[in-house]
């Protein structure tokens, strides 16, 4: 009887671990990250013009400022994307925003090297309508960039600008806070199955 208390125990606390390592994972996802193949890395970042750290986000954009992001792009593998093998990036920007410098936002090339990395700057301004607003208002969009290597998609990744009329704020990581929340709920469960029948 009492082996089958201590494996009624150990199950428990197995499953509250289990929820707990599956935060992090369940995290990442909501929040998004790059996407790509063992060839070719795509990596996008952004930051205020003038600003020298780049980022995946950048809060509190004001109205007439130049938003630079950056795309690299590195072919990995050993082998080359020669003559005969078109790269190709193309750049989403989002419609609250519009081009005012750089890279265009489609960029094609051919004899990419092994081990070579592209980079790519794309400047661009949030439309000032976005800001003609007599409420409060905070407001995130993002940019997505995606590969191409002879016409097949090769991986993406994307990078968030947030404007509007109040101070930043971080929005909660709800996903995380709730599974990190049953794991906590469960492992007490665990804990006072595990008290009351050792009791016994």
């Amino acid at each position: 009887m009492r082996k089958n208390k201590i494996k009624l125990i150990g199950s428990l606390i197995t499953l509250g671990l289990f929820v707990f390592l599956s935060t992090g994972t369940a995290y990442a996802g909501q929040y998004g990250e790059e996407e790509y193949n063992l060839r070719f890395k795509i990596t996008k970042e952004v930051r205020i013009q003038g600003d020298t750290e780049w980022k995946d986000k950048v809060t509190d954009v004001k109205e007439g400022e130049v938003v630079e992001f950056r795309i690299k792009i590195r072919n990995k593998s050993d082998d080359p994307a020669d003559a005969t093998d078109d790269m190709k990036m193309e750049d989403f920007l989002p419609e609250e925003m519009y081009k005012v410098g750089g890279n265009g936002l489609t960029e094609e090339w051919d004899n990419f090297d092994p081990k070579d990395e592209k980079v790519l700057i794309i400047q661009a301004k949030v439309d000032s309508d976005e800001y003609d607003s007599d409420v409060r208002f905070e407001k995130c969009v993002v940019n997505k960039a995606e590969l191409r290597w002879d016409g097949e998609f090769q991986g993406s990744d994307t990078a968030t600008v947030c404007y509007g009329n109040v101070e930043p704020t971080e929005l909660p990581k709800t996903g995380a806070f709730s599974t990190m929340g049953l794991s906590g709920l469960v492992l007490l469960v665990s804990g006072l199955v595990s008290k009351k029948y050792l009791k016994k």
